[in-house]
Order: structure tokens, then C-alpha cells, then sequence
């Protein structure tokens, strides 16, 4: 099981659009304040993803928070926790939490998104959020939910394929 965290706002827009021939492609981009948000999830072979949602940035305490009350419900004897080299993963309180709970836990070498399945998941999850336009706060939530909504267990196994895990 692969985990990692990602950004999204209420000011994400379309990077590209189409328009008839001699005509340009139109659209508005909201001019408020962003709200950030941050997603921290999780992503396995078999297309469930556990994740959960919070404003501002991540923390060693968010993260371990997240390990305790989202992710140690759903672990099994055999998974194997693979995150990235963000410094609250490697937060003693989070390593000690890890190994108290016997948790088996990997990092990725540094600077190595592509070998991150669940960088694939966040550009799907983003390109459903900007399509949807979410303006408002009390919003974001509700579509990050229908965007999670969106990945399938095919999803999941192209990831893991593109990533060189699964043939």
C-alpha cells in the first residue's frame, strides 16, 4: 500500500480547453482567496483508497493521526506501508507509532515520484476537481469525495502497471 498527500483548492481551473475553429476558448477563473485543503491517502492493488481530508499542511501529528484512526482499521498482517521522504513521515513519534503497532513500513528513494503509484490517482482526482469547478469551501469536500468516488480497481491496476509493479 502506497500513501502519500496532495493540495487541492477552490481555484483550480482547466489547464486546456477547445474551441471551434478561429473562435477562443473561454472560461472564467475565480479571483477569491484559495482555500487550501490537503488530502492524505492511501492506495492498493485492489482499488481502495483510505483517505481523509484537512486544512492546511501536513504534520507530524496530522500524520500520525491519520495512521491511527483511518489507516490501522483497514491494515491486514501482510501489508507493507510505502510513503515518500516527507518529513512528517519520518517524525519519531510517527516511526514509534509504526513500530508499536507492528506496522511494516518502506520509504521510496528520494525525489521518486514515478515509483508512486498514487501520484497517478492525484492527477485523476485533480483533473475530475477542476472539471467540477468548486467555488466554495463547504463544497471542496463533497467533491473530493465524488472525485475518490471516480477510481476504480482498473485505475488502481494501471498505477501500479505504470509504475513498473505490476506486469
Amino acid at each position: 500500500m502506497f500513501l502519500d498527500e496532495s493540495g487541492v483548492n477552490i481555484n483550480m481551473t482547466r489547464h486546456y480547453a477547445r474551441a471551434q475553429r478561429s473562435q477562443r476558448a473561454v472560461d472564467s477563473a475565480p479571483l477569491n482567496t484559495p482555500v487550501n485543503t490537503t488530502i492524505l491517502s492511501s492506495i492498493r492493488l485492489d482499488g481502495t483508497c483510505v483517505y481523509t481530508i484537512y486544512q492546511g499542511g501536513t504534520t507530524a501529528e496530522r500524520f500520525q493521526q491519520y495512521l491511527e484512526v483511518n489507516l490501522l482499521p483497514t491494515l491486514g498482517p501482510d501489508d507493507v506501508v510505502i510513503m515518500d521522504n516527507m518529513r512528517s513521515h519520518h517524525a519519531r513519534a510517527v516511526k514509534d507509532f509504526l513500530d508499536k503497532n507492528h506496522i511494516k513500513y518502506l520509504y521510496l528513494p528520494p525525489y521518486s515520484p514515478d515509483l508512486n503509484p498514487i501520484e497517478n490517482m492525484w492527477s485523476k482526482i485533480k483533473a475530475y476537481m477542476r472539471k467540477q469547478k468548486v467555488r466554495t469551501a463547504a463544497l471542496l469536500s463533497k467533491a473530493v469525495e465524488a472525485a475518490f468516488a471516480e477510481i476504480r480497481e482498473s485505475d488502481c491496476m494501471g498505477y501500479f502497471r505504470a509504475c513498473g509493479y505490476v506486469r
